[in-house]
């Protein structure tokens, strides 16, 4: 990662199968009614396993009395996690957000019947980014509202302005991001140590990591 000084009016701006049947008559009419009938019980067998061994949580939220939100983890989402989920600052000030007086669940307008936990990471032993979707409905129209969750914990960024020469200078970090793909200049930031982290020291620390005075 590289610092950059930059002047502040500067703008930075179908498959197949290989060998297929190639003539399905070869099986007798019985044989195949079989076949279905094996396929059938097969798929009924899995989907009631899959539902007995999903996990699941029940919420009784106050503003919403009398409906539950059931909490349920997604395919992959082991025990570990999903505890870690429903029990983390993340989740839990979500749920506190939806029932403000700002909240979703404010005017009686809207209902959650259910969150789907569907990934997540840890930092250390605490969740450092959690996604989920949450069911929330429309009661007027009884239609859904996009509910894609993706949490993360508190950051802070900072912006350093220096003044040379008669002009301003921004300074801007070369950072690699995955999700776009490439290299990105932007702000100093980082992710606080915990939820209860030190703002204005971890911006201190940020930006020291960037700018160290020279003495003299």
């Amino acid at each position: 990662m590289r610092a950059f000084f930059l002047p502040i009016s500067r703008h930075i701006v179908r498959i197949e199968n290989p060998n297929p049947l190639t003539n399905p008559t070869h099986f007798s009419s019985t044989a195949t009614r079989r076949l279905h009938k094996a396929n059938r019980i097969f798929s009924e067998k899995m989907a009631t396993e899959s539902t007995s061994s999903q996990l699941t949580h029940t919420i009784n939220l106050p503003g919403q009395l009398g409906q539950p939100l059931t909490v349920v983890a997604a395919a992959g989402v082991s025990d570990s996690d999903f505890r870690n989920a429903i029990e983390c600052t993340l989740f839990k000030q979500w749920l506190k957000n939806i029932q403000t007086e700002t909240g979703l669940l404010s005017n009686g307008a809207m209902s959650v019947k259910r969150v789907v936990i569907q990934g997540v990471d840890m930092f250390g032993n605490r969740v450092g980014f959690l996604k989920f979707k949450a069911d929330v409905i429309d009661k007027e129209t009884g239609s859904k509202v996009p509910g894609i969750v993706f949490a993360r914990g508190p950051a802070v960024a900072v912006l350093i302005l220096l003044d040379s020469d008669g002009e301003t200078y921004a300074v801007l970090t070369e950072q690699v991001r995955v999700p776009v793909g490439k290299l990105v200049l932007e702000l100093p930031a980082g992710m606080l140590d915990d939820d209860k982290g030190d703002i204005v020291g971890t911006a201190v620390r940020r930006g020291g990591d960037w700018i160290t005075p020279k003495s003299g």
